[in-house]
């Protein structure tokens, strides 16, 4: 099986967003490949991912015994890896390389976007794609545990590349300290006082 199978196509991408249709695949086959390994990969793990993979390979994913797994591809890893990769687009598109560097392409009657108009844009599509994989998330946490579907989720693989499902709900840049703990748990005490009922 190859590692480059994507999980959605070109026209599924044209089809469901605002994508223009005379856009050229090959803009955003690298787009969906790095948006399916950087976002998806940690969110199904490995094992789940490599099997969604072989089925959309195998041509099986439509079968009747694969319908658990065709159910999460089509309800939630699809939207999911549109709106990843529309995140990583603005960029991606406006600037190319060519045999003389970077260039930015201009075509005629149109009007250039300013670089932070391009970061809200990303911006924009990165919290949608956020809000998909959450959903996907939360099903898997729910079918894997409750349903016992997915065995894959629950053993991704023990190699040394193995990537390991993230269960997180969001991520945030920001360190919060330790929130199962009040100001009052910490021996020390709050300010470094300690706790006097």
């Amino acid at each position: 099986m190859s590692e480059n199978i994507l999980l959605i196509s070109d026209q599924i991408i044209k089809e469901r967003t605002a994508i223009h249709g005379n856009i050229d695949p090959k803009l955003l086959y690298s787009d969906i490949k790095v948006a399916q390994d950087m976002y998806i990969v940690p969110i199904l793990g490995t094992a789940l991912f490599v099997k969604i993979q072989t089925l959309i390979g195998d041509g099986t994913i439509a079968d009747p015994d694969n319908a658990d797994y065709k159910l999460l591809l089509d309800k939630y890893i699809i939207d999911a890896l549109i709106f990843y990769t529309l995140s990583d687009l603005p960029t991606s598109i406006s600037y190319q390389f060519w045999n003389k560097g970077v260039v930015r392409k201009v075509g005629q009657d149109t009007e250039l976007p300013s670089m932070s108009d391009l970061v809200d844009l990303s911006r924009k599509y990165l919290n949608r794609a956020e809000f998909y994989a959450n959903r996907m998330k939360l099903f898997l946490l729910d079918q894997a545990g409750r349903e016992k579907k997915y065995p894959e989720y629950i053993q991704p693989g023990s190699t040394v590349d193995t990537v390991v499902p993230s269960h997180k709900q969001f991520t945030m840049p920001i360190y919060l300290g330790d929130m199962d703990c009040d100001p009052w748990c910490n021996p020390g005490g709050f300010n470094g006082q300690p706790y006097k009922p």
